[in-house]
């Protein structure tokens, strides 16, 4: 157990007076500068936060349902987030697919998992995949023309992919570190039915 003596109760004491004091010196050199006003800036600035913190417990407190379904739905959300797929993820299981199709005899092997995997393939080849991020989940689709090309058509507003048709060039939906349409077209990729 910690026992507290006279000798170290003085010597805080004294420590928390030379914190004041200098705190005192350093606002009396900053009286009336650009510093005040940025130090009044940061010193109300954690006021508020401070208690908006208070605040927080008190609401806590009073409704602790409301309270555990708002910390479950931040935890879901922040679990998403830190379990998004990227591109990197997306082209190793396009790999891990491929060759698990490649072990399998093109009489057994599911018409849709290989047509399904020759589409990314001419797609990679033609640099025509994209990624988009957006928080929680994230999509894999194919657009019209190449980062690499640098014709009119690929650079005017008015030619490119419209929004209502963009759900038709989706090639891959990414959620909790799995990319959910080529998992599922290569379910049943070794029977031929």
């Amino acid at each position: 157990m910690w026992k507290f003596s006279r000798k170290a109760y003085s010597n805080a004491i004294f420590v928390t007076n030379e914190w004041k004091e200098a705190a005192q010196r350093f606002n009396r050199k900053i009286k009336g500068t650009f510093m005040e006003k940025w130090v009044i800036y940061w010193k109300q600035l954690a006021r508020d936060y401070s208690d908006v913190a208070v605040n927080l417990k008190t609401e806590m407190q009073r409704k602790p349902l409301k309270s555990a379904v708002y910390i479950t739905g931040l935890s879901t959300v922040c679990y998403c987030i830190g379990h998004n797929p990227d591109m990197r993820t997306f082209r190793a299981k396009y790999v891990e697919c491929a060759n698990e199709l490649a072990l399998v005899n093109r009489s057994l092997a599911n018409s849709v998992a290989v047509d399904h995997l020759k589409y990314i393939e001419k797609c990679y080849n033609s640099n025509l995949i994209r990624y988009a991020n957006l928080g929680i989940l994230s999509i894999i689709w194919v657009d019209n023309y190449s980062e690499d090309c640098d014709t009119y058509e690929c650079k005017c507003s008015y030619l490119q992919v419209p929004y209502r048709r963009f759900t038709e060039r989706i090639l891959d939906v990414g959620f909790l570190n799995t990319w959910w349409v080529i998992s599922r077209k290569m379910l049943d990729y070794d029977i031929n039915f």
